[in-house]
């Protein structure tokens, strides 16, 4: 049975059983600040849990995408760990309980997936009598199959009895698949808890039933709740009779394909399997990423991304591929993922350029990493060590991309070692911060003044697409994070409402400004933001006071968000207009929508010419022009597709959407405000592009009197150059070049008096330069000098004698500009010229670096040069006397 079949039995069996599917929350959680990623099916379920969520039903059923990194070093390793995985769960809010989730569990799995019964075995709670009845009573799983565990391994959260925390838990039960005898330790005794693999943990059924208050008192909920977790990849496995997950059908194409590319055989050496299948998991984590949103950085999302994307890249040099890989396995992925993730498909190409991108980046990394290792084993040479230092190692690795092995091979070639245990040593401390990045970072469930809000109402409606004012009733005050009855005139406060015509900031459009008014009391509100179903208004009381419970008059500011309608409906024609002139896969990224201008981010590759540019902006105001009709509409989501509405990046979608069609150009999903007809937008004009990330670029444009009064600035600016040069506008260029001109010949002739003066200075400088050892030192302050001046004196005065020490220093501006050189002789004594120029800028403030026969440095504190270079001349003789030794 293939992973999709097991996918869709799971999901429509409990379909029969009155739930609800419901699709897959993005892996960014939305508006979930203590989860990086979705790493479980109840994540996008909490409020529904605590008996807070709006929606509609009380029994769900999902396939939930996850990405979790705790324990990311034992992927490949093991037969079932992943960094992404498909988690399928059926979930009860308040309603049914353990019986009927037990009995269903069974009933699935024995009936129909066919598993024999005499292959299953199941675990309880060891304080739960109620699910051990009815998994030996009821569903008849003979006692010696029935196993009592403790809170580590049967309480969910784990251990959260005796170590918290405080909120929703609960006893779980386990079922476990036997692979039989000939499998793990081959003890007649082992059971699921022993760690041989033998058994195969498939469900994890979680009967949330107690609140754990302050001191470890369980104490019951009113509402009891079910959440169930079953790997797919590992029931695949079971299903298809395969040794490990990534032998599947939805991994072995991926493995074969890798397997073509390296000439390597999976089932070989172990090692090597190991490798491809960590290739295969981080990859296939790295699509899913980018398909919903996350791109390649430094921090958060972007930098877990980046290290999955690296550490795949490194496994393949590992299995001797040199060039870019990764990118040609994209269309593979979106091949077998593509029946119940058909954006992937479509997004391929994009996604295999961002991976392609990242590759190239790397790789141009790994060349930068073997020559830092050069420079680390010539010094290690020099200073005559052996052992390269566990923390440079550890920098290799995480910065260059060189694997610990890769390096002690390299070392050992040069009859080096490596500090291993000081590497395993920085290694994990890298591990401990990335394990606490990519987890949660707050408690499971809300407590904050939020959590308490949702007791009192189900949210917030929404008046703002048709309405700019509105009466409406204070549901909540929120001050310093806390909820309060009152707030007097000064006090900043966030309002709750339970109607509003304000649009809380969502989709890049910004959140309204306005006022709350009510018998003499005024509130100024400075942002709106969005939090679920909750809108908050963000403000100060500037007159009398606002209570909790009061009818308030709420009115935006009508002209501001006018200007926001016409710069968000501009970005949609935008979107349309670059798809058509540069390609369907100038998809969007991401977007600004301000009042003032418009940022708008789209996949593409390179820069676009002026001439692109041109006829973007052309091809925008022609269907401003048109004056077109802007129709907003709610339908269901999947009749919006086929209207050929474009979905964007990242963003997740119900059952019914709002689509925003411009005429019959452009049609889009979109939750924003826009104008009715297109000619309400006015001009526009592009004001900027450039590059935001690898493969990402980036426009910004203004319409409307923005765009009108940037053109009047401009044309002020024209008028005043004109004034100021004498000239008209039609000869303003003409004119500018001329005195640019007269500007280049002037400097030229002021550089050659510079030049004749600066060469008459050398002759003095050779014949005051201190001698040590034979070498002369020149340390020297050059008046009125360019970097390049002290570049081309340096030179001149390395021809002056064969071995020669030379610091040349200027002031300029309030800084210091020093050039450090060395001839030849002093270079193979092992003197370094970056390294010297780093420690005299150090006097002045500042800092440097270079190639060891010349170097650049700079600072801040020009009166300290005299000092500086004072302190060049006792540091070049003591490096002197300690490493040189000419020959006569």
């Amino acid at each position: 049975m293939n992973t999709n079949e097991i996918r869709n039995k799971f999901l429509k069996f409990f379909e029969k059983k009155s739930h609800v599917i419901w699709p897959s929350d993005s892996l960014v959680p939305q508006n979930d600040p203590t989860l990086l990623f979705t790493g479980a099916g109840m994540n996008q379920f909490k409020d529904m849990f605590l008996g807070k969520g709006n929606l509609d039903f009380k029994k769900a059923t999902t396939c939930q995408k996850c990405l979790r990194t705790g324990d990311i070093d034992n992927v490949g390793r093991t037969a079932s760990h992943h960094t992404f995985f498909e988690m399928l769960g059926n979930f009860s809010f308040g309603d049914y309980f353990k019986k009927e989730t037990i009995e269903w569990a069974w009933e699935f799995l024995v009936q129909e997936l066919k598993i024999p019964e005499e292959r299953l075995s199941v675990s309880v709670y060891k304080d739960d009598q109620e699910s051990y009845e009815i998994w030996e009573k009821d569903v008849g799983v003979p006692p010696s199959k029935i196993y009592r565990y403790g809170e580590k391994d049967n309480f969910w959260p784990a251990n959260a009895p005796l170590l918290g925390p405080n909120g929703p838990c609960g006893p779980c039960s386990e079922i476990f698949f036997d692979l039989g005898e000939k499998v793990g330790c081959r003890r007649k005794e082992c059971e699921p808890a022993c760690d041989c693999d033998r058994f195969v943990e498939i469900w994890n059924l979680v009967f949330t039933q107690y609140n754990r208050t302050e001191g470890g008192s369980l104490v019951p909920l009113p509402n009891r709740n079910v959440d169930t977790g079953m790997g797919l990849e590992r029931m695949a496995r079971v299903m298809q009779g395969v040794p490990t997950n990534f032998d599947i059908d939805i991994f072995s194409p991926i493995i074969k394909s890798l397997e073509e590319i390296t000439q390597v055989k999976y089932n070989g050496q172990r090692e090597h399997a190991i490798l491809m299948r960590r290739i295969a998991d981080h990859l296939k984590a790295s699509v899913f990423c980018i398909s919903d949103g996350v791109l390649p950085g430094n921090e958060g999302r972007g930098y877990v991304e980046r290290r999955l994307l690296r550490r795949a890249i490194r496994d393949g040099t590992q299995l001797g591929i040199q060039d870019c890989f990764l990118y040609k396995l994209v269309p593979i992925v979106s091949n077998v993922m593509q029946e119940y993730y058909p954006d992937i498909k479509q997004r391929r190409e994009n996604i295999a350029r961002i991976v392609k991108s990242e590759e190239e980046k790397f790789h141009e990394t790994l060349e930068l990493g073997t020559a830092r290792l050069k420079e680390l084993t010539d010094t290690l040479q020099k200073n005559r060590q052996t052992v390269l230092s566990g923390q440079e190692a550890f920098k290799l690795y995480d910065t260059y991309g060189f694997p610990l092995d890769m390096t002690e091979l390299i070392l050992n070639e040069k009859g080096f070692t490596v500090d291993k245990d000081g590497f395993e040593n920085e290694l994990r401390k890298q591990r401990l911060q990335a394990r606490t990045s990519s987890q949660m970072i707050g408690q499971v469930f809300d407590t904050g003044p939020l959590s308490r809000i949702k007791d009192l109402s189900k949210g917030t409606g929404f008046l703002g697409y048709k309405e700019g004012d509105c009466e409406a009733k204070v549901i909540a005050l929120i001050q310093d994070d806390q909820l309060v009855d009152v707030v007097t005139a000064g006090g900043e406060v966030t309002v709750v409402l339970d109607r509003t015509p304000f649009y809380g900031e969502s989709g890049g459009q910004i959140g309204d400004t306005g006022v709350l008014e009510s018998n003499g009391s005024q509130v100024r509100i400075t942002d709106t933001k969005k939090n679920n179903d909750f809108l908050l208004h963000l403000g100060k009381v500037t007159k009398g006071d606002i209570r909790k419970g009061s009818l308030i008059h709420a009115r935006i500011d009508i002209q501001r968000r006018d200007s926001i309608r016409r710069n968000h409906s501009a970005t949609h024609i935008l979107h349309y207009v670059l798809r058509k002139v540069i390609g369907q896969h100038a998809e969007q990224s991401g977007s600004l929508v301000a009042q003032d201008r418009l940022r708008f981010d789209f996949h593409h590759f390179s820069g676009l010419t002026q001439e692109e540019i041109v006829r973007i902006e052309d091809m925008v105001n022609e269907i401003i022009l048109k004056n077109v009709p802007v129709v907003v509409k709610e339908l269901p989501v999947q009749e919006a597709r086929n209207a050929g509405a474009i979905a964007l990046f990242g963003e997740k979608y119900g059952e019914v959407v709002r689509m925003a069609a411009i005429g019959d150009f452009s049609k889009e999903l979109c939750g924003g405000t826009h104008v009715n007809y297109s000619g309400e937008i006015g001009l526009f004009r592009i004001i900027g592009e450039s590059s935001v990330a690898a493969g990402i670029r980036r426009i910004e444009a203004m319409t409307g009197m923005a765009a009108l009064n940037r053109d009047r600035e401009k044309e002020r600016l024209i008028r005043e150059m004109c004034n100021t040069l004498n000239t008209n506008e039609d000869k303003l260029i003409p004119k500018t070049q001329d005195l640019l001109g007269e500007l280049k010949n002037l400097q030229k002739e002021v550089h050659k008096v510079k030049q004749k003066e600066i060469s008459g200075k050398v002759e003095s400088f050779v014949e005051n330069a201190k001698e040590v050892s034979g070498v002369k030192i020149i340390a020297k302050k050059v008046e009125d000098a360019t970097a390049d001046d002290l570049r081309r004196t340096a030179d001149i005065l390395m021809k002056s004698a064969k071995d020669v020490a030379i610091i040349l220093g200027t002031p300029q501006n309030g800084r210091v500009t020093i050039i450090a050189a060395l001839s030849q002789g002093l270079v193979k004594c092992g003197l370094h010229a970056g390294n010297i120029s780093k420690e005299i800028a150090k006097v002045v403030g500042g800092g440097g670096g270079g190639r060891p026969e010349m170097a650049q440095a700079g600072g801040q504190w020009a009166e300290k040069l005299d000092e500086a270079l004072s302190y060049a001349v006792e540091l070049l003789s003591k490096k002197i006397l300690e490493r040189v030794t000419l020959p006569p």
